[in-house]
């Protein structure tokens, strides 16, 4: 196979869906990102992020974490990266940047 190929092949679909794309796109730039700040940042209602959320998680890609504070006691749900999340999605865009012939 050629290297072309082998980086085409390198490109999995779970992150490379528009949508998941951008969270990933968003997450890796800041430590960790409150829900409604997703939704608000990428025009996101709540049920389509949090259904992208959900395979994310399921693959081990992102971590929610529930935390409960400020005024009226809202719970409030946060996302982050997770360290392989960060690794793989690293790994995925070299060979996005390789196959467009950035590297």
């Amino acid at each position: 196979m050629s290297t072309e190929g082998q980086h085409r092949q390198a490109l999995t679909t779970l992150m490379h869906s528009p949508v998941r794309l951008a969270v990933l796109a968003t997450l890796r730039r800041v430590h960790n990102a409150s829900f409604a700040d997703l939704c608000e940042a990428l025009e996101l209602d709540s049920p389509e992020l949090s259904r992208q959320l959900r395979v994310l998680e399921d693959a081990g890609v992102v971590e929610l974490a529930k935390l409960r504070g400020g005024q009226g006691r809202r719970v409030r749900t946060f996302v982050r990266l997770s360290d392989e999340g960060r690794a793989r999605f690293e790994e995925y865009l070299g060979h996005l940047r390789a196959l467009v012939g950035e590297n």
